[in-house]
């Protein structure tokens, strides 16, 4: 089972959060994202939920094509 699988959504906020205190070189996809498009921390929300790794990269990819953005 992977590691992430465990991690809450709200400690994956606070990494990203974080990160935008480095250097702007140094911003995760995910933080680069928020900064440049001025979304909002608090209005974070989780798009799906899915135990099964395979199924969860198959849902993560259509999202992504869907939102044709580069998130990890």
């Amino acid at each position: 089972m992977k590691k992430n699988l465990h991690r809450q959504l709200q400690t994956r906020i606070k990494e990203h959060r974080n990160n935008i205190k480095l250097d702007q070189s140094k911003y995760s996809v995910i933080s680069k994202h928020i900064t440049e498009t001025n979304h909002d921390w608090e209005k974070i929300s989780i798009l799906d939920f899915e135990k099964n790794y395979r199924k969860r990269s198959i849902s993560e990819m259509i999202l992504k094509n869907k939102k044709k953005l580069n998130l990890n």
